[in-house]
């Protein structure tokens, strides 16, 4: 993970259509080198709790997510966890990690 340098921060702003708040490191980069996940503060400057560690920041990233998202995969994950013993505790697992 790299610091957040005052070009990472332009091409994050960039990327959101808005300043960056809160990020202190790039936690990811996109094959083009372009940061692409952020690591932030618990809290913004103003004190505002941000609750986020990692802060996905590509567009296209983003846009797929939510693509999938939309779709109901959450919902049918959701449901698999509640019924399937082994994938909920490798879940648990990563989450823990």
């Amino acid at each position: 993970m790299s610091g957040l340098s005052p070009a990472d921060a332009a091409a994050v702003t960039d990327q959101l259509g808005r300043p960056v708040r809160g990020a202190v490191a790039v936690a990811h980069r996109c094959p083009c080198g372009a940061p692409d996940v952020v690591t932030t503060s618990p809290t913004l400057p103003d004190g505002t709790p941000f609750p986020t560690v990692y802060y996905l920041t590509c567009p296209r990233a983003a846009s797929a997510i939510g693509t999938l998202e939309g779709s109901g995969l959450m919902r049918e994950m959701e449901e698999r966890l509640a019924v399937d013993e082994e994938l909920a505790a490798d879940y648990r697992a990563a989450h823990e990690a």
